[in-house]
């Protein structure tokens, strides 16, 4: 099995992976979603719907949260640099950022390979922020998460005459935060999509209550749909 040899594969590409936020205030950060690395000189991409969903003056401050240190076995340093747009596809969900300060950073580009030869069954794991706030509040830090998975369905645009593929569906639960992180193929190790979507319904248990339960399924967009920016 592929995902028997995760392990260095994994360690490869942690320092390639960033939390964006914004601060509502000077004391405070709101850490929305993931990107990572596709240049060496400080390009990220991630969702088009992480730069969407705030306000104006949100857009503004946002920040990516970048490895700077890699001290030892498990102790690694980040710091916020800010970000800026380059360019956005609002119909596939795909954004590029510039991060303004990379040089003193371990960001390294990661290696895209090609969505079209992805198939159904295929191997793959996705890596992180997800719950990013919650869990620096609830003491644990900065904590990078990877997920197994694999493609189980492959979904082209019904709208687009050149039907595209337009979504990868894979078998895991993805959490907010993801949102954004790369899609990597378990075998070659190259991104192969970008992680856009989580599906949740109503809880089961507290049917009173307006608490969304993840449903063992999320989605990601193909690579290949944001070459076209880079």
């Amino acid at each position: 099995m592929i995902f028997t040899n995760l392990r260095g594969k994994v360690k490869k590409v942690r320092n390639s992976i960033v939390a964006i936020g914004f601060n509502p205030n000077p004391q405070q950060i709101t850490i929305i979603g993931s990107g990572f690395a596709v240049s060496n000189d400080g390009k990220i991409l991630t969702t088009a719907h992480l730069y969407n969903q705030p306000n104006e003056e949100q857009r503004k401050n946002l920040k990516a949260f970048v490895m700077v240190e890699h001290k030892q076995k498990d102790l690694e340093m980040y710091q916020w640099k800010s970000i800026k747009l380059i360019s956005k596809n609002d119909s596939d969900d795909i954004a590029l950022f510039q991060l303004d300060e990379y040089k003193d950073t371990l960001l390294r580009k990661l290696e895209l390979g090609d969505s079209e030869q992805i198939e159904v069954g295929q191997e793959a794991y996705f890596i992180g922020f997800p719950y990013a706030a919650q869990l620096i509040n609830d003491g644990f830090g900065v904590t990078l998460i990877a997920n197994k998975t694999i493609v189980s369905n492959i979904k082209r645009d019904g709208i687009n005459p050149d039907h595209k593929r337009n979504w990868f569906i894979l078998d895991a639960i993805s959490n907010p935060g993801n949102s954004g992180c790369p899609l990597i193929d378990a075998g070659t190790n190259k991104v192969i999509g970008v992680m856009a979507i989580t599906f949740r319904m109503g809880s089961q248990m507290q049917k009173n209550l307006d608490i969304r339960e993840p449903m063992h399924i999320c989605a990601a967009k193909p690579i290949n749909l944001a070459k076209p920016l880079l």
